[in-house]
């Protein structure tokens, strides 16, 4: 929906946005965002390009669905809300209110799930191959460090990556802490 609404309808794109906004002339307006918590979450949902969205489901499929079949799809979808507005938050700080979106954010707090609910959990059967985490490992440390708009990627949520990998690994603690040796369940 967000994607659509990036190209369809660019206007109502500040609505989804962490920060609120508006064009005037050939300038762009922040505005207070008070009282508007949706914008805590939204912008996992906006995405800015082809390839972007594309990515993004793809990594969503293959880590999400993972966990999802393992814990839930509600344990997974507090997972995705909870590590989505810690990436939010983080890159709000990382960037200032500049318009930021993707699922990106939650991507890499899935995969910090992986990592460590990898060494916390005695029966946490779902490895990740080491050359897909050294793979979003190395990206992550390339956005932060490589000039990304001058080699043609874009802008890069760096804050919402390394939110988003701290949040999911704030995540498997707190689900190990909870629940025992089983990621997602209670120690019933």
């Amino acid at each position: 929906m967000g994607f659509l609404l990036v190209y369809l309808l660019p206007g109502a794109t500040g609505f989804l946005t962490f920060t609120a906004f508006e064009v005037r002339g050939d300038k762009v307006h922040f505005m207070a965002s008070g009282g508007q918590y949706w914008r805590l979450i939204t912008p996992i949902f906006l995405h800015f390009g082809w390839l972007h969205i594309a990515f993004n489901c793809l990594w969503m499929w293959e880590l999400g669905g993972k966990l999802e079949r393992r814990m839930g799809a509600p344990m997974l979808g507090l997972l995705v809300l909870v590590i989505g507005m810690g990436s939010n938050i983080c890159q709000f700080l990382w960037s200032g209110p500049i318009p930021f979106g993707g699922m990106s954010g939650v991507i890499y707090g899935l995969l910090g799930y992986f990592i460590l609910g990898q060494r916390l959990f005695k029966n946490f059967d779902l490895a990740l191959p080491p050359a897909v985490v050294w793979f979003m490992l190395g990206w992550l440390v390339f956005g932060i460090v490589a000039p990304t708009q001058v080699l043609g990627f874009g802008s890069v949520a760096n804050g919402a990556h390394l939110g988003g990998l701290i949040f999911g690994m704030i995540a498997a603690l707190v689900s190990r802490i909870a629940g025992g040796n089983t990621p997602g369940r209670s120690r019933g």
